[in-house]
C-alpha cells in the first residue's frame, strides 16, 4: 500500500498546493506464510539436502568447473587419452608392421610392467623431460554395472597397503577416537591430526563438531561400541575391520593409512556404467619389482568390488607419470580374479530365477482366463434362457 505524507502547503491565489510531500510504503504483516512442517515433511528435506551436499562433494570444486567448461558435456571418461572401445578395433590389425608406426592405426598394444617402466625412463631421460624421480599414475578404466541393470557400483574410497610405500606427497588428516589419555597421545605422535574420546562423540551428534575437515578415521577396539552412532553420519569414513580403520594397534593403523596408496572409484556422470580410478602407485626411480607388486596389489584390492561373475571390472590400465601425457596398456589379467563354475552357475540361477518371475508377472494366469472364460458363457446362457 502506498501512503503520502503532506509536510505543509503554499497558498497560491485560491488554490493551495502542498509544499512538499513524501511518498512511503506501509507493507502489512503477512500471516500464515509457512505452514508448520510434519516431522516426515522435515525428513525428506534433510535427506534431499544431504543429497545434494554428497553430489557437490563428489568432485573437487576445480573437476566441477571443467565438467562444467566441457564441451557437449564430454564425460571424464571420455577425456584424454580417452576409453577402449574394443568393438571400435575390430578392423584394426593386431600388430604394427614396424617399430614406428600411428597408434590409431593398430589395436590397443599391452605391455608388460617391465617394459613400460623402461619406456616412461626412456622419456625422462635428462635429454628429454628429466624427472627421473617423476611419480607414476595408473589410469584404470571400469566397468560399473551389476546385477540390477539400475544399480551400479557406488563410489569409493579407501587405503590400500603396499609391500613398498613410497612418499606420495599428500596431506592426509586423520581423526582417531581413543579413550585412553596415553593411547590419545601415542595416536596423535604417530601422524593423527586428532584424538578424541566419547565427549567429542556425542557432540559430533549434536552438530557441534565437524567431522568434514578429516579425511579419514580411525578407532581403538575399546570405542567401537561408542561410535555406532555415528555410522550415518561419517558413512564411508567410518571405522570398521574392513576398511582397517577398527584394531587394538593404533600407531599401525595410522601410518597405514598416512603411507598407503589411496584408492578412489568415481563413476562417469555422463555414462554412469563407466568409472575411473587412477592411484599412485610409486616412483619412477623405484624397481621394476617393487612396482610391480605394488600394481598387483592395488588391482587385488580394486577387483574385490565387484563380482568375477560378472565379467572383467578393469577394461583397460594405464601407466602414465606425473606431470606428462605418454601413456602405455599394461597387461593385469594375470591379477584379475577368476569365475569359477560354481559362482557362474549361482549368477545363471539368479538371472534365470528373475526371468522367470518377469515372464510370470507378464503372462496372464491362463486358469484365470479359463475360469472368466466360462463365467461369461454361463452368463450368456441364463439370458437366452431367460
Amino acid at each position: 500500500m502506498l501512503a503520502t505524507r503532506i509536510a505543509g502547503f503554499l497558498n497560491v491565489g485560491s488554490i493551495l498546493r502542498p509544499a512538499s510531500a513524501d511518498v512511503f510504503q506501509v507493507r502489512g504483516r503477512k500471516r500464515a506464510l509457512k505452514a508448520t512442517l510434519t516431522r516426515q515433511q522435515k525428513l525428506e528435506r534433510r535427506l534431499k539436502r544431504e543429497a545434494r551436499e554428497a553430489a557437490r562433494k563428489q568432485y573437487t570444486f576445480m573437476e566441477r568447473i571443467n565438467i562444467r567448461r566441457m564441451k557437449n558435456l564430454l564425460s571424464p571418461s571420455q577425456q584424454y587419452p580417452g576409453r577402449l572401445v574394443a568393438d571400435e578395433e575390430e578392423a584394426l590389425p593386431d600388430k604394427p608392421a614396424t617399430n614406428v608406426y600411428i597408434m590409431s592405426t593398430v589395436k590397443t598394444q599391452f605391455f608388460s610392467v617391465r617394459d613400460a617402466l623402461a619406456m616412461h625412463r626412456e622419456l625422462q631421460c635428462p635429454e628429454i623431460y628429466n624427472r627421473p624421480n617423476a611419480p607414476i599414475k595408473l589410469r584404470i578404466e571400469l566397468n560399473m554395472s551389476t546385477e540390477k541393470s539400475t544399480k551400479m557400483i557406488s563410489n569409493h574410497d579407501e587405503i590400500v597397503p603396499v609391500p613398498f610405500p613410497f612418499k606420495h606427497q599428500e596431506k592426509r588428516t586423520i581423526l582417531a577416537f581413543v579413550n585412553d589419555l596415553k593411547l590419545q597421545e601415542a595416536a596423535v605422535e604417530s601422524g593423527a591430526e586428532l584424538s578424541v574420546g566419547q565427549d567429542v562423540v556425542k557432540k559430533i551428534i549434536k552438530g557441534q563438531f565437524r567431522t568434514d575437515d578429516y579425511d579419514f578415521c580411525v578407532a581403538h577396539t575399546d570405542m567401537a561400541p561408542h561410535i555406532l552412532p555415528l555410522r550415518g553420519l561419517l558413512r564411508s569414513k567410518f571405522p570398521n575391520k574392513v576398511n582397517g580403520g577398527l584394531g587394538d594397534d593404533l600407531p599401525a593403523i595410522i601410518d597405514r593409512f598416512r603411507n598407503g596408496v589411496k584408492l578412489s572409484i568415481k563413476g562417469d556422470p555422463v555414462y554412469p556404467i563407466w568409472g575411473l580410478a587412477e592411484p599412485v602407485v610409486g616412483r619412477l626411480s623405484m624397481s621394476d619389482d617393487q612396482l610391480e607388486e605394488n600394481i598387483a596389489a592395488i588391482v587385488q584390492a580394486l577387483c574385490v568390488h565387484r563380482s568375477p561373475a560378472l565379467g572383467p571390472f578393469i577394461n583397460r590400465c594405464l601407466m602414465m607419470t606425473i606431470p606428462g601425457e605418454a601413456h602405455f596398456a599394461l597387461d593385469v589379467k594375470k591379477w584379475e580374479p577368476v569365475a569359477t563354475e560354481e559362482e557362474l552357475e549361482k549368477m545363471d540361477a539368479r538371472r534365470n530365477k528373475k526371468k522367470q518371475k518377469k515372464d510370470a508377472a507378464a503372462k496372464p494366469n491362463e486358469e484365470a482366463v479359463k475360469e472368466l472364460a466360462q463365467q461369461v458363457v454361463d452368463e450368456d446362457l441364463k439370458v437366452a434362457t431367460a
